[in-house]
């Protein structure tokens, strides 16, 4: 059956979805580079689906460990459904990767679903092990979670796990990335395309409605033909939304169906109803007005990230700058994520100009900015 989007006909960013289908998404593509998200440093352990309980793999020079049920195994599992053989699987360090290997245990193991009885451990993956279900965690794959945690909140480890595993299939191009939520996700959809996908793949936004720019501190590049944005995200990202597609997005659509295109798209939708149209359920972003008693959390990690990003002293930050954000700029993650940078810029630079290069903008763009806010002018002393 054909399942390409016909090309429209009437108003001009309308898209034509196949109404035998409901899906316009590209199909899931057999694609064994699960590796194509930038998250490829070493496995350290192996954390329990939905939960925090985590089996830590040995250190060097241990190279090799046991995991099972049996008390003397160095990964005891505890399988409610008692699935899990005493020695279940070994474990071997093999040029610096884990390696799992079963032992002829009788319900075997499995890697994303699929039995195996011999893999490495990436980053990511979800071994089933009996009735339990593990994660291989990098600390770069430890990091993304806990981002996805800002995001969604620290009260269902399970949904954020979900999220995981959606943030990484449509990273190695298996499936489309929907994120629902109130104001403009696009600023959210490049934060974990940084994390997920690396910051030297392109990212690049198709929003007719505006014209075609480069980018800049404000917003990522932009183009107004999806075709044209496609190509330029070669190997990254494209970012579309929902309510406001291209004219050429079915064949977008169909480009994509190709292994040789190897682009992430991500779509940005106010709302869950429509979402289902794209074939994947969607990550749904809760309100931070929903969240009142984690913003002060939320708000810290920013600014632990923009220390980081800036290379800035642990001093930058102080707990009049956090009660300044909570009360002018905490209406929405992105406006967090900005306020927390460029304070912490400010506080680290020696003059407005300063601080303005290490942002990469103008220093004319910071002042006004101040101004608008009402910071005192004095910040920089």
């Amino acid at each position: 059956m054909n399942c390409a989007v016909d090309k429209p006909h009437h108003a001009p960013n309308a898209v034509e979805i196949d109404s035998r289908m409901q899906v316009i998404a590209p199909p899931t593509k057999t694609n064994p580079r699960a590796a194509e998200w930038a998250i490829d440093d070493a496995v350290i352990q192996l954390r329990e689906w939905g939960t925090g309980a985590a089996h830590p793999l040995p250190s060097l020079p241990i190279d090799e460990c046991m995991l099972g049920a049996a008390e003397l195994c160095s990964l005891r599992i505890d399988d409610p459904t008692q699935q899990v053989s005493r020695h279940h699987a070994q474990l071997v360090r093999d040029r610096g990767k884990w390696l799992l290997r079963d032992l002829g245990s009788k319900n075997g193991v499995r890697v994303d679903g699929a039995r195996r009885s011999e893999f490495t451990l990436e980053p990511g993956i979800e071994v089933g092990v009996g009735g339990v279900t593990l994660i291989a965690e990098s600390a770069g794959s430890i990091e993304l979670r806990r981002f996805l945690a800002r995001l969604l909140g620290w009260g269902s480890p399970e949904i954020v796990d979900l999220a995981l595993r959606t943030v990484r299939m449509a990273a190695a191009h298996l499936t489309t990335l929907v994120l629902s939520g109130e104001g403009d996700l696009v600023p959210t959809a490049s934060s974990l395309h940084r994390r997920a996908r690396g910051v030297d793949r392109p990212f690049v936004v198709c929003d007719p409605r505006r014209q075609h720019g480069d980018a800049s501190v404000r917003a990522p590049q932009n183009h107004v033909s999806g075709l044209t944005a496609l190509a330029v995200a070669a190997g990254g990202t494209l970012c579309v939304r929902d309510r406001r597609l291209p004219r050429d997005f079915g064949q977008v659509l169909e480009a994509l169906r190709s292994p040789k295109v190897q682009v992430q798209l991500i779509v940005c939708a106010e709302a869950i109803k429509g979402c289902e149209r794209y074939g994947v359920a969607p990550i749904e972003i809760p309100s931070l007005s929903s969240r009142e008693g984690e913003i002060g959390q939320i708000i810290d990690e920013y600014a632990a990230d923009a220390i980081v990003e800036l290379a800035a002293p642990r001093t930058p930050f102080s707990a009049l700058d956090h009660q300044w954000v909570r009360q002018h700029a905490s209406t929405s993650l992105p406006e967090i994520e900005k306020a927390t940078l460029r304070l912490v810029a400010l506080r680290a630079s020696r003059s407005l100009s300063h601080a303005a290069a290490r942002l990469g903008m103008a220093p004319v763009s910071l002042a006004r900015w101040i101004d608008r806010r009402g910071l005192p002018r004095d910040i920089l002393q």
